[in-house]
């Protein structure tokens, strides 16, 4: 038998299938963490929408987010449904809906499972975008780099519209260019309508739209002419990929625009993020020692070597870090993952001329090995024991069912069982203001297994729980809330026994008008129990679980 030379090196596809198994296993590990608790403050948004789309209407009513994210996990949910019922047969859709209500945990598993496919769909869109730009391995740095990244892999465990953006903008960078390449005007019509679809999961994505004439620049850098008709068509499919995936921005325009006007405040609110976003750009892949500096080197060569590819890739990251960079929203890192996969293929096309240089194996070691272990290190820690789920255990142990608690917001208190009495109370409330809160009450109540608290939730305002005024209001209408900005009074009034406080809710330092409060029960409360987090051992907030006493001291 003979054998290779000394020198062979893996085929290329043999080293991307690794990269892709790596991407998997980091994106998988802990994507369960918390269920059937949920810890992300924005999942059950897109979760509670897409579930509620089954009782006849798409129309979200409320339009914080656009819609192509929550009509695709609806979808996922009808797919969910014809398999656990039977196709109907053995279970109903009331059935369903009570499964939703007790046991949301399924639910919020499958979103983060989409979540994971789209994450690497869109790292294979990006992989193979570089290649057909740079040739050689490009495609293979491209997903390396992607493959481990931070933001990439938390984005993949959340079941929010992140990843589906990424994985469509990456789908319309790869259009982008073939259009570069080859000049056809398919090309140029798939982008557009692509850059809107990433738009309709997240409008951050906005910006992307840019892609399309300055894919046509670039090209005519090449002695092309500019197709200023062929881009205007772009813009319009991108428009209309748009409003299709979000068809209720227009035909509900008052909610619409109401919900824009109630956001406005929270996005032009405190500084902008100023220099930070460049910080994010050169993080995108973990250190900015290996993505970082490969993304400045990969751009300085672009520039000297390539202008229309440098033009291409450079000048789209460079509106939104403008843009992002105008914004206090803007510090977010996974705003930018519209532009990740551009980021990839600046880096891929330095280490693309480096690949002669070195054996291929050790330079895609070196690439994956820190964005690597940073992901590794997060999902390490979700598989730890959460305080808020410890903490829920005592409280079920220690406390009589039909205790009044007061607590924080849910994603960062202890998940707790409501009382009969209580779900009959907030039907009631809900039906008056005709919240669509109502219909879950109803299957609550419908199938309420006994026993449970009486969960009262803290009032808070849109600027503190950075959310528009109007949307905060209307949360709380569909919920048990109380005021306590005057103190331990409000609490003794309502007969609330146990106060549980977290480090995730309120804060002195960020909304004084909650110190009053904080300090009286702290300085009044006899301190039952507290959980806090300590690092390899416990995740989550510090809890403290306070009795108040009925009679101030």
């Amino acid at each position: 038998m003979k054998s290779g030379p000394p020198n062979a090196r893996p085929p290329a596809w043999v080293l991307l299938a690794l990269v892709f198994l790596l991407a998997a296993g980091l994106r998988l590990a802990g994507v369960g963490y918390g269920l059937p608790a949920v810890f992300n403050a924005d999942e059950p948004h897109h979760v509670n929408v897409a579930v509620s789309f089954g009782r006849g209407t798409l129309n979200p009513g409320v339009f914080k987010y656009p819609t192509l994210w929550m009509y695709t996990l609806f979808a996922e949910y009808g797919v969910y449904f014809l398999l656990w019922s039977g196709f109907g047969l053995a279970r109903t859709a009331q059935d369903f809906g009570t499964l939703f209500v007790w046991h949301p945990g399924g639910f919020y598993l499958l979103a983060r499972l989409l979540s994971v496919l789209f994450s690497l769909l869109g790292v294979l869109f990006a992989a193979r975008a570089a290649q057909k730009l740079f040739g050689g391995r490009a495609g293979l740095w491209a997903a390396a780099l992607l493959a481990v990244s931070p933001t990439l892999v938390v984005s993949a465990h959340a079941a929010k519209p992140d990843s589906m953006m990424f994985c469509l903008a990456a789908l319309a960078w790869l259009f982008a260019v073939r259009h570069f390449q080859d000049g056809k005007s398919k090309d140029m019509l798939l982008c557009g309508a692509c850059a809107g679809l990433a738009a309709s999961t997240q409008y951050t994505a906005a910006p992307l739209l840019i892609l399309l004439p300055v894919a046509a620049w670039a090209r005519s850098l090449k002695k092309e002419p500019f197709p200023i008709a062929l881009v205007a068509w772009a813009l319009l499919a991108a428009l209309a990929a748009f409003f299709i995936a979000s068809p209720f921005i227009l035909l509900d325009w008052r909610s619409f625009l109401r919900d824009v006007l109630d956001q406005r405040g929270v996005v032009g609110s405190g500084a902008p993020a100023g220099l930070v976003v460049l910080k994010n750009a050169l993080t995108f892949a973990g250190h900015w020692a290996v993505g970082g500096l490969l993304l400045l080197a990969g751009a300085f060569l672009l520039l000297r070597k390539d202008r229309p590819r440098a033009v291409l890739l450079l000048l789209p990251p460079a509106a939104f870090l403008v843009l992002l960079a105008l914004s206090q929203e803007g510090a977010w890192q996974r705003y930018q993952l519209a532009v990740f996969p551009a980021y990839a293929a600046a880096a891929a096309f330095l280490l693309e001329s480096l690949a002669a240089a070195k054996p291929a194996p050790i330079l895609l070691a070196v690439l994956l090995l820190p964005g690597a272990l940073s992901s590794l290190a997060f999902d390490r820690e979700l598989l730890l024991p959460d305080t808020r789920t410890l903490a829920a255990a005592w409280l079920e142990a220690n406390l009589p069912e039909g205790t009044r608690i007061l607590s924080d917001q849910e994603h960062a208190s202890p998940p707790l069982r409501m009382s009969q009495l209580q779900v009959e109370a907030l039907l009631e409330q809900t039906r008056a203001e005709n919240h669509p809160r109502r219909k879950y009450y109803e299957l609550m109540l419908r199938s309420h297994p006994g026993k449970g608290f009486e969960v009262v939730r803290i009032l808070r305002g849109g600027a503190d729980l950075r959310s528009g005024e109007w949307h905060a209001r209307w949360s709380a209408s569909g919920r048990a809330v109380l005021d306590v900005r005057e103190g331990l009074a409000p609490v003794r009034g309502a007969r609330v026994e146990v106060v549980v406080l977290t480090g995730e809710g309120v804060e002195a330092t960020k909304a004084p008008e909650y110190g009053r409060f904080l300090s009286e029960a702290r300085g009044q409360g006899l301190l039952l129990a507290e959980f806090r987090p300590e690092p390899g051992l416990r995740r989550g907030p510090r809890i403290e679980i306070l009795r108040i006493p009925q009679e101030k001291p």
